[in-house]
């Protein structure tokens, strides 16, 4: 970490996460110009409030200049009435469906929100509900339509749609591996626990809703963030989540279940180096996980450099960058992911060694999906 802004961002958010003071001897003589690296990488990773946080545990006598600090004031206000918003369109949005008699599992989100220490201060996304009962992913779409809202192109597992301003993915499925291995054995777990009613609750402002099982989640969280990091990168709010959900959750988290769980999908090495990381770099404790850490691993600094050079999602690497079509944007994308391959290959080779391949196919069903839709439309 050359950049001497790094190491005091991930103290900030250490401060955050972990709701203690940040170390102010870290701060001393930190110059204006370190601060506002520190501020537009924090925006960019979706993270300015947990990074407000931080800084209202220092001493006044190292803060940034008091335009910075009011500038991250109204980031974190914006971010407080965000997630009500989203709490409140939750509400309405699961009022609307429990008419047509729909039922979700809330995926993410908001139910990762709960696991900080000031909820309202972790950026919100999006809404994603997973329709999981025959035919109610339909169902749930063709209200959206009737009702007015723009469905958006149809994904591999979810389409979108803006309500009241908040964006909603309706989800036929928890995730696509694009591996017909790993995709039926998902498959068969959400099985399972659908014919069992095996899923958890939690409480949102009053709305009790459905999650996964806690060690599903705790899969499907991780495999989240590692989807996005073999594809272009992650941010840190994800490794946040994943971080305080192992966190909150380790004690009810059966490790046989879940390492078996893991295996099964050829994960265990990856979903280490992750664990590693957080150990490392963001003050988990070796004992949140249900498995040997080691800061040692060699994937645990290529995970922060990627995390500083990407931007949340990886999407810093679009921003200078002018595409003359969707199509040219997604060619980009594509060689970008082509050539990650080499330098993360071995972190879950079954995973990432037939992404190129993967990504073809997946993009060349969507195609053919849109040229369906639009011959239905003529």
């Amino acid at each position: 970490m050359n950049n001497p802004a790094n190491p005091l961002f991930l103290e900030l958010i250490r401060s955050a996460i972990w709701n203690r003071k940040a170390d102010e001897n870290l701060f001393n003589d930190v110059n204006e110009s370190v601060w506002k690296e520190i501020i537009v990488f924090a925006e960019s990773q979706s993270v300015s409030a947990l990074i407000y946080d931080g800084i209202l545990t220092l001493p006044k006598s190292v803060w940034p200049d008091k335009k910075t600090v009011y500038k991250l004031f109204l980031q974190t206000e914006i971010i407080e009435k965000r997630n009500q918003k989203f709490i409140d369109e939750l509400k309405s949005i699961s009022a609307e469906y429990s008419k047509i008699n729909c039922q979700f599992i809330l995926l993410k989100g908001q139910g990762n929100g709960s696991l900080y220490p000031n909820p309202s201060h972790r950026s919100p996304g999006d809404i994603d509900l997973y329709l999981y009962r025959k035919d109610d992913y339909l169902k749930a779409n063709r209200w959206a339509v009737s009702n007015g809202f723009k469905l958006e192109d149809e994904n591999i597992h979810h389409q979108g749609f803006e309500y009241h301003d908040i964006h909603i993915e309706n989800h036929k499925n928890i995730c696509f591996f694009g591996i017909k291995k790993y995709d039926r054995l998902i498959e068969e777990k959400i099985k399972d626990i659908i014919q069992k009613n095996m899923f958890e609750k939690i409480d949102l402002d009053g709305l009790r809703v459905k999650i996964l099982p806690v060690e599903l989640n705790a899969f499907y969280i991780f495999y989240h963030l590692f989807h996005h990091f073999i594809h272009l990168g992650i941010g840190m709010r994800q490794l946040c989540d994943w971080t305080l959900f192992m966190k909150t959750y380790s004690a009810d988290i059966n490790s046989k279940i879940f390492n078996e769980l893991v295996d099964s999908f050829d994960l265990t090495y990856a979903m280490k180096s992750f664990a590693s990381f957080t150990v490392k770099y963001l003050g988990a404790k070796p004992e949140y996980f249900p498995f040997e850490t080691d800061i040692n691993n060699k994937y645990v600094d290529i995970i922060l450099e990627d995390v500083f050079s990407g931007g949340n999602f990886g999407y810093d690497l679009f921003k200078k960058r002018t595409f003359h079509s969707e199509l040219h944007r997604k060619w980009y994308s594509f060689r970008f992911s082509t050539k990650r391959i080499v330098k993360i290959a071995d972190l879950a080779p079954e995973h990432i060694k037939p992404l190129p391949f993967i990504k073809l196919n997946t993009n060349l069903r969507l195609l053919v999906n849109t040229i369906k839709n639009n011959i239905r439309s003529v």
